[in-house]
Parts: structure tokens; C-alpha cells; sequence
């Protein structure tokens, strides 16, 4: 018997909004959107991760610098103890310092220096007043609680702002000892320190609040987990023996992220360290066990990213600030400037049964190891790429729900495969934050069909050009027919621009699959034609789109009513 179907949408934190907010998506306004879930039969709410971020104008948030600390940029300031009321309302209407602006993308540097200025003036009377005793006793016992990891971050975080730098390896300290001693012989420093720990305190006990109102209202939250950690993190500054940092983590060129030369060429190069495992098992794995521990306390389920990885993860020996160099360079003579060493899959490739068998053996491994960390979480395994066929009916056997993307997922014919031939253990969804919204996708692919009936009637154009056109509009049509065909509309139903009716029968038929999960966007939900992310790309919108809307007039919208009727069809809700 199928489990429940659980229905979900991504709704990146710093993408939403409520009335009265900083710029940015606070724990106040994920709050709200939790109560419109519940009261619209949405299962769960996938967040991107959550943890804290460097000072880039358009941060990433798989580039953080802590596995385990949280950004305190999504602190709602009016529950801040010793913030003062009331705020002066932040702008968003002033012109953008460099990125593109407005009130619908967030201004990073505008919301991080007008935020930082109140938890200033806040931390002052938090530390002065008789009124906030109690509550500094239950904040130094919550330091006592945490270990080593909070005393790290907030080390690593004043002299991040001391050096004006994360990247560690250009600071005059580089033994972490020496570091650690000197933030305690400085009066101001230990203040920052102290600063640092009582933001994380605040961002833990906000956490637990919106925690405790997600269980009321049966909504789950989902949380995320990159594979790999910043380099220029406190995790790799205290703990390098962990790392390896001679080689840096990517993804294999595929063929597609055409808006990056460099990507296109030759792969995805993310910038980060290797994992050292036969370091890590000595310890029990206690770095992973942390990581999951501290991610547990606030979500019900989480998504590890690229869990490919596990297996074995393609990687460079260069940096990303290097890739410049690199791009003009053939495979040879890139390895000339590396010692003879070339990008490739890491610690071995599938080149023969042998090495297959042994990444095999590993990802299973290290997956278990890290499934024990949480038991009875629900997890999903980011498994789109170069897919080994080993990966996926491992990933089954583990309980780890791969992805289930309708339009690649294609049969012996070269068809696409109905939902009810899905595997119960996996989590359907037409698009991910690294792709268009799927209506931007269907929109692109009925104009190239139009293009391509125009050519074939127009004497004018080149005959190369004539047949490029004819060919893609052909392509085109013939992901429409299957898409339609996928969801139950006829040839000539699907032959139309994205409007509300191919929406429905879309969604309707991905709800309606085997997978125990199906998702759509925030974008694809309220029909916002915006990309969060483009792979390969830095800056401009990247990460930016906020919601045109809050929680609480998108309860009066259609698409809620729309979300609301699907989620409770008998036919879809098993």
C-alpha cells in the first residue's frame, strides 16, 4: 500500500515576505506562510538551507560558513530582546547600491547593514538592563550547552571582520590555537565573540518557536543539506584535517548551462574541499553527526544536495577564482598546470566493475552512517546528473526518495514515463531552484514550435537557418505531445501557450503520481515567471526573487483555492 501523498512547495527563506519586514524573509513571515500551508492542505514547505553566510552581495546559501550556525539576516527584529520600538520602516524603494533593485529582489548589503545596526543597539541593552537578567542566565547556559562548534563560529566571525576577509588562508593568523588566543586576550574581541554566540542563541530560540508552530499545524519543514561546506568556513579553518583541500568539488559538463562558457566546457566547479572519510570514520563520523543533530532540531525532513557525492564526486585541482585560466585551456594543457593531475570523479571513476562496485560500497556506507545520525527523519536524496545506475535502487534500499523530474524521465521508446510507473520512494517535482519555473520552460518551447512553423513559410531565410529552425520547432512540439500526453491533453490541447488550464492538468497529473512527495515552486504555484538560480552565474538576481505578496493576501488569491481543491482530491490524496 502507497504511503500518504505529501504535497509541497519550495519557498526559499529569503524569498518571503509579510507586512512590516526588513527586505528580506524572516522567521515571522515563514510563521504565516507555515498557517497558510496548514489551512490549504499543503504537507510541507522546502526551505533552502538556512545556515550562516558570508558578506557577497548576493550570497549563496550552499557557500556558507558554518555547517551548523544559522543566518541571523532572517531574525524577525520585533521579537529581538532589547530592540526598540517602534523600528524606523526599512526602504526598499531607494536605488540599488549594484545589483539590480527594487522592492521584489533582496538588497543583501542594505537589509545586512540596517539589521546589523539594531542587533548593535539591541545586544547594548540586552547586556546593560535589569530587566533582561533571567533570560542572560538562560543565554549563557545555552553557550555551555553547545560545545565547540558556537566557540569556533563566533572565533572565526570576529576575525572574518578583524581581516575583513572569510578566506582564512590570506589572514597573518593561521593556526587555529593562535586564533583562539587571540580573541581571548582582546577585551574587544571577546565582546564581538560574545555578540556572535548571542545572535546564534537568538536565531536557536526563534527556530524552536517556528518548530513548535509547524507541529501544530501538521506542517512539515524541510531543510537542506550541501554536500560539501564552504572552504572559506569555520569548519575548514578549525578543523582542516578533515578536508582535503587540493582538490575542489563539482559536477561534470553535461552538455547544458549554456549562460557559462566555463560550465559548459568543462563542469560546474563549486570551490569545495573534499571530505577526508577515512579521517572522519576514526571519529565516529562525529562532523556529519553534528551537522544532521543540529539540522534535526528544526526540520521533520531534508534534502541532501548532490547525494551523488556520497559515491563519488567529480572534482578540480583548481580553485574557482581560477577557472578564467583554465577555460581557453585543452585537457592536456590544463593538466600541465596541475602537476599532471586532471578534473574527475573522486576517489575513483566508474571505469571498470571494480571501481564501480567500490563507489557502490562507500555511498552505502557513508549514507547509513549518516541516516543513524537522525533516525526517523524523512530524507530525499538530490540525485539529477551523471547518474550512475548502481545509485538510484541503492538510494531505494536506503529509504532516500531520489527525484522524479517528469520530462526526463524517459522510457525504452524515448517517451515519457506515466507517474503511475514512479517508484513509491521518490519526490516528484517538475522543476528545482537551479531551473526555470516549468511555465517558463513550456512558454520557450511553444514559441521555438511557432518559430519553426514560420520558418517553414518564409522564403527569406537562409536555408542553414531555415533547418535549424524546422529542427528545434520539431524538437520542441515533441516535448509538448509528451508532456501533454503525460498529463491527459490532447495534441492539440497541448499546442498552446501556458495558461491556467495546462497548469492544472500538469500539476494535477505529477500530484497524482506513485512518489510519496510531489513539489512545485513558489513560482510555478502563483505563476511568477522568475528563475531563483542560474548554475555557472554570480551576482544580478541570483538567489534574490522575493514573493510580490504576503502569506496573508495569497490566502485570498485563486492559485491557494487551487493548491487547497488539489491537495484534497481523493483521486491525488492517498
Amino acid at each position: 500500500m502507497l504511503l500518504q501523498r505529501l504535497t509541497g512547495v519550495l519557498m526559499p527563506l529569503f524569498s518571503l515576505r509579510r507586512e512590516g519586514d526588513c527586505g528580506i524573509g524572516d522567521m515571522m513571515a515563514l510563521e504565516e506562510w507555515i498557517r497558510w500551508a496548514g489551512a490549504h492542505g499543503v504537507g510541507f514547505l522546502q526551505l533552502l538551507p538556512v545556515n550562516a553566510l558570508g558578506e557577497d552581495d548576493a550570497p549563496s546559501p550552499y557557500s556558507a560558513i558554518s555547517s551548523v550556525a544559522l543566518e541571523p539576516l532572517y531574525l524577525s527584529l520585533e521579537r529581538v530582546p532589547g530592540m526598540e520600538s517602534p523600528l524606523p520602516p526599512y526602504r526598499d524603494d531607494l536605488p540599488p547600491q549594484q545589483l539590480p533593485g527594487g522592492p521584489d529582489y533582496v538588497d543583501y548589503a542594505r537589509v545586512r547593514t540596517y539589521k546589523r545596526y539594531y542587533f548593535n543597539r539591541a545586544f547594548n541593552r540586552f547586556e546593560q538592563g535589569e530587566e533582561f537578567a533571567t533570560l542572560r542566565g538562560e543565554f549563557e547556559q545555552w553557550v555551555q550547552e553547545q560545545g565547540s562548534w558556537l566557540d569556533d563560529f563566533a572565533i572565526f566571525s570576529v576575525l572574518s571582520l578583524t581581516y575583513g576577509s572569510t578566506a582564512w588562508w590570506t589572514w597573518p593568523v593561521q593556526n587555529p590555537d593562535e586564533a583562539r588566543a587571540l580573541v581571548k586576550n582582546s577585551e574587544q574581541a571577546c565582546r564581538q565573540k560574545r555578540y556572535r554566540q548571542w545572535l546564534q542563541w537568538l536565531c536557536a530560540r526563534e527556530w524552536a518557536q517556528v518548530r513548535r508552530v509547524a507541529d501544530e499545524c501538521g506542517v512539515l519543514l524541510m531543510g537542506d543539506v550541501p554536500i560539501g561546506v564552504s572552504v572559506a568556513s569555520a569548519d575548514v579553518f578549525f578543523e582542516r584535517h578533515l578536508f582535503d583541500m587540493s582538490w575542489s568539488g563539482g559536477a561534470p559538463a553535461e552538455g547544458n548551462f549554456a549562460e557559462d562558457p566555463f560550465t559548459a566546457k568543462w563542469g560546474q566547479n563549486w570551490g569545495i574541499p573534499l571530505y577526508r572519510w577515512d579521517v572522519m570514520e576514526r571519529d565516529g563520523f562525529a562532523w556529519w553527526n553534528r551537522r544532521v543533530r543540529k539540522l534535526a532540531e528544526i526540520f521533520g525532513m531534508y534534502r541532501i544536495d548532490h547525494v551523488l557525492g556520497f559515491y563519488r564526486i567529480y572534482a578540480f585541482p583548481w580553485m574557482p577564482d581560477r577557472n578564467p585560466e583554465f577555460l581557453p585551456l585543452s585537457a592536456d594543457e590544463a593538466a600541465a598546470r596541475c602537476e599532471g593531475r586532471r578534473p574527475g570523479f573522486r576517489p575513483r571513476p566508474d571505469d571498470t566493475p571494480e571501481n564501480r562496485r567500490a563507489n557502490l560500497m562507500q555511498g552505502d556506507y557513508l549514507l547509513r552512517r549518516l541516516l543513524q545520525a537522525a533516525p526517523g527523519m524523512k530524507v530525499i536524496g538530490e540525485d539529477l546528473g551523471c547518474v550512475p545506475d548502481y545509485v538510484r535502487p541503492d538510494l531505494s534500499r536506503l529509504r532516500i526518495a531520489g527525484f522524479k523530474i517528469p520530462h526526463w524521465e524517459i522510457d525504452d521508446q524515448h517517451r515519457i514515463m506515466k507517474g503511475d510507473t514512479y517508484n513509491p520512494c521518490s519526490f516528484a517535482t517538475y522543476a528545482t531552484h537551479d531551473f526555470p519555473p516549468i511555465c517558463n520552460d513550456w512558454n520557450d518551447w511553444y514559441a521555438h514550435v511557432q518559430a519553426g512553423k514560420a520558418a517553414a513559410i518564409d522564403s527569406t531565410l537562409a536555408p542553414d537557418k531555415r533547418r535549424e529552425l524546422l529542427r528545434v520547432g520539431r524538437d520542441c512540439a515533441q516535448v509538448l505531445a509528451w508532456l501533454g500526453d503525460y498529463a491527459g491533453l490532447s495534441a492539440e490541447q497541448c499546442m498552446v501557450p501556458w495558461g491556467p488550464a495546462v497548469k492544472d492538468a500538469l500539476f494535477r497529473a505529477l500530484f497524482a503520481c506513485r512518489s510519496a512527495y510531489a513539489a512545485l515552486m513558489w513560482t510555478e504555484l502563483f505563476d511568477v515567471p522568475v528563475r531563483l538560480n542560474t548554475p555557472g552565474t554570480q551576482g544580478g538576481t541570483n538567489w534574490r526573487p522575493r514573493m510580490p505578496f504576503t502569506a496573508v493576501q495569497a490566502a485570498d488569491m485563486p492559485q491557494s483555492d487551487w493548491i487547497a481543491a488539489l491537495s484534497a482530491d481523493p483521486q491525488i490524496k492517498r
